[in-house]
């Protein structure tokens, strides 16, 4: 939606005879006059309001920055508490490493080991040798053989022999299998199922605990002391404190739920051994098969640990130190860093606790007071120069509304480490600079910069700065051809904002040592300013389609794009109406010389020219320059006043397809203005002839019915297209164009139009249509110049 997209102007009304009721109408526009004054003071009263709530005019603002120098030193000016960033920070890292680990526990591992177990001492139960066990079954029990070793003998070293590993291995495969095997084989299955069952109630309390993984030990650092949280895993932790509900979680130690503190004497499995007196007879190859099958069933919950500790750190209250008034923060000549900026910081929040609501509201009302008198001081610089900006309620709305923005934002990024609302007065002047005008830009920037000081540091320095970046970057911009220009607009303002910040710095802080001069923050702090400028210009070259879209504009990158023959209303045009299409050429050649004859904007006038015309297109037989030679002439068969009609309707047609085609609003106004009001001469006169034949029908040929609807030309661009619009057409029509013919054609329809009023709405001045007079002059003269007769082509003539 286009804010600021222009109306389309109204038409010349026709000439209708004087009415009673002339007095009530006066009274109506004078009613609808004061309503509109009424709309703008509201506009103006919201506007101020909304400054005053991006300002905060209720407090005063904290002017202290990072880098900021004071020769006389720094005081404090109340006692107050501020705190203590360190302290604090050591008792919320404390208090965060007393938090326990969350761990996860899946026990559905651990709830099939008896029956893994089961099978293993089944398989032992059947087998006859050691042999007959698979290698898996060996290894859980540890009854793998191994090499032999060597035995030394200690009273003859030179005699000797080797220990068989194997038989000890043996050994332990009968006694294992002796435990299990009762004396009569038939109750072998009921006696594996009695030390199941017992295994079972052995390792039942752990199904809720669970078993660590011994890897994890190692890699969470985890000591003896180290408080672990046991979680189901398919429990669901509140939020923001998953350790909140204590009967979501179990608190154990590590040795809780390292299989291996648990299987020694001291732990919680060593303990029960003697409770189950199977068990008990089987105890050493049992704890070797559980080491070596029983999986970890905890898995670390590092999201919800990281969570709960850093809830548990936001839970420390502050530690506080206490400042006493006069306490000196800086020494003289001293620079604000970091931990006293904290401290500033402190001090004056705790100054904000004295203002009461009448002392707000007090100060509220007086900065409304200083708002209200900028805003109408501006208000003369718009109703001024600004006229068509301040009658229109949207717009005006819109500009305010964008300066209280910007004024906001400003604000918020005054502060450190961002310091860059000086890229946002550049952004919002440049912005202002391609919707509108240069002038109205720098007043915009003025105001904002100025709004800005007041809302941050009331500092000259800065309000300097910022000032001089946004009217550098304006006065780049006076036509945006291409994006290069917008950014070298910021790389410009970047430079000269860099030497206005650091020689503000200088005059503002004098110093005996040149040391100051070059000192790394205040460098810094200019770099910084410079690079908000750059980073301002890039951003606003990059969102350039946006602005134009909202703002109603048209940049120098949209006409070039524009202009390209492959365009689709100009492809139909060279189709269907070829002679329109080469008269638009022409007429773009010769109308862009002329605007760059008095400063006007060469390109949106031959861009215009391009598609003055198109609404030639539905009916271009009936135009002379597309007909033909020897074709017949469709008005001969036509009344002047219906000829007349479809003349003047490529205005409304070519205007139509400008919409269908969304071409942007300032081409449709030359298709609009390109005739201004002027007169259709020719069916006029024919009209007169045709009405001079017959005596009686005189009185119906009114000159207003032969005169196109207008408006006529609002823009110096549009007023140079008319002129050269006509001057082009005409001569056309000279059989012998030479310069004097020319120069006399040119300047009779320059007088013709001149004395019509068509000039009478635009801003060309005498001098400036002198100018564009010239320049036509010159550019006919060069299209129409004389040639060279080749003797080949004199020979043939005189054949012919």
């Amino acid at each position: 939606m286009k804010i600021f997209s222009s109306h389309k102007r109204s038409r010349v009304a026709r000439k209708t005879p004087h009415r009673a009721g002339t007095q009530s109408l006066s009274q109506f526009f004078s009613l609808r006059y004061q309503r509109g004054r009424l709309v703008q003071q509201l506009i103006g009263f919201l506007g101020v309001i909304a400054i005053v709530v991006a300002i905060q005019g209720w407090i005063y603002p904290f002017t202290y920055r990072v880098g900021d120098r004071f020769p006389n030193g720094l005081s404090a000016r109340m006692t107050f508490k501020v705190v203590n960033n360190f302290e604090t920070s050591r008792i919320a890292k404390e208090r965060e490493r007393l938090v326990p680990l969350i761990f996860r526990n899946d026990s559905s591992t651990l709830k099939l080991a008896p029956d893994q177990l089961k099978a293993a001492l089944g398989a032992i139960a059947e087998a006859k040798t050691l042999t007959d066990l698979s290698l898996e079954v060996r290894q859980a029990f540890g009854l793998i053989e191994g090499p032999s070793i060597p035995k030394i003998n200690l009273t003859n070293p030179t005699q000797g022999g080797a220990i068989d590993v194997s038989t000890d291995v043996r050994f332990r495969f009968e006694q294992l299998k002796q435990a299990i095997t009762p004396l009569d084989a038939r109750q072998s299955d009921t006696h594996i199922s009695s030390i199941i069952d017992e295994f079972t109630r052995l390792i039942q309390p752990l199904y809720k605990t669970g078993i660590i993984d011994a890897r994890d030990l190692t890699r969470r650092d985890l000591g003896l002391d180290s408080p672990l949280a046991i979680v189901d895993a398919n429990v669901e932790l509140p939020r923001p404190n998953p350790l909140e509900d204590t009967e979501l979680w179990i608190a154990v130690s590590i040795t809780d739920v390292a299989l291996s503190d648990l299987l020694n004497d001291a732990g919680f499995l060593g303990h029960r051994w003697s409770d189950f007196p199977r068990l008990e007879t089987i105890r050493q190859p049992l704890e070797q098969w559980m080491r070596n099958q029983v999986r970890h069933t905890l898995e670390y919950d590092q999201a919800n640990t990281q969570l709960a500790r850093r809830w548990a750190g936001k839970q420390v209250e502050p530690v506080y130190d206490l400042i006493n008034e006069g306490d000196e923060f800086l020494p003289p000549d001293g620079i604000v860093d970091r931990n006293l900026l904290n401290i500033l910081i402190a001090e004056y929040e705790a100054s904000l606790e004295l203002f009461t609501f009448e002392t707000r509201l007090a100060r509220a009302a007086i900065v409304f007071l200083m708002v209200s008198i900028l805003l109408v001081i501006a208000s003369w610089y718009l109703f001024r120069f600004e006229s068509g900006l301040v009658n229109s309620w949207a717009r005006l709305s819109v500009l305010l509304s964008v300066i209280a923005l910007a004024v906001l934002i400003g604000r918020l990024t005054s502060f450190d480490p961002v310091r860059g609302e000086v890229a946002i007065v550049v952004a919002t002047s440049m912005i202002i600079a391609v919707a509108y005008n240069q002038r109205l830009a720098v007043a915009t920037a003025f105001l904002i910069s100025l709004l800005i000081a007041m809302a941050t540091r009331i500092n000259f320095a800065q309000f300097t700065v910022m000032l001089s970046a946004a009217t550098i970057a304006i006065t780049s911009l006076q036509r945006v051809q291409s994006r290069s220009t917008i950014i070298k607009a910021g790389f410009l303002s970047g430079l000269l904002t860099f030497v206005v910040a650091w020689g503000m710095e200088i005059l503002l802080y004098p110093s005996d040592s040149l040391y100051y001069w070059f000192d790394p923050l205040l460098l810094q702090l200019c770099l910084k300013y410079a690079g908000w400028c750059v980073l301002a210009g890039f951003i606003l070259a990059g969102s350039l389609p946006f602005i134009e879209s909202t703002f109603g504009v048209v940049t120098g990158i949209s006409l070039l794009e524009m202009s390209d023959p492959s365009h689709p209303l100009l492809q139909e045009l060279v189709r269907r109406a070829p002679g329109t299409y080469n008269h638009s050429i022409a007429l773009a050649t010769i109308g862009e010389a002329a605007a760059k004859e008095i400063g006007a904007d060469g390109l949106l006038v031959r861009v215009g020219a391009y598609f003055h015309d198109i609404g030639k297109i539905p009916k271009a037989e009936y135009f002379i320059e597309n007909r033909p030679s020897g074709a017949v002439n469709r008005h001969d068969t036509l009344a002047p006043a219906m000829s007349t009609l479809i003349i003047i309707g490529h205005v409304k047609d070519g205007v139509e397809l400008a919409e269908e085609y969304h071409l942007p609003q300032v081409l449709i106004d030359f298709i609009e203005q390109h005739h201004g009001t002027t007169l259709v001469e020719y069916f006029f006169h024919a009209a007169n002839k045709k009405a001079d034949e017959e005596p009686d029908r005189k009185q119906d040929v009114e000159e207003s019915a032969f005169r196109y609807p207008g408006p006529k030309p609002q823009t110096r661009e549009a007023g140079i297209l008319m002129l050269a619009d006509c001057v082009e057409s005409a001569s056309r029509t000279l059989s012998e164009p030479t310069p004097a013919r020319i120069r006399t054609l040119v300047h009779q329809l320059t007088m013709k139009r001149l004395l019509d009023g068509q000039f009478d709405e635009c801003s060309l001045k005498l001098s400036e249509i002198h100018q564009i007079e010239e320049s036509l002059i010159k550019s006919l003269i060069s299209m129409h110049h004389g040639r060279i007769v080749y003797p080949e082509s004199t020979k043939v003539q005189k054949t012919a």
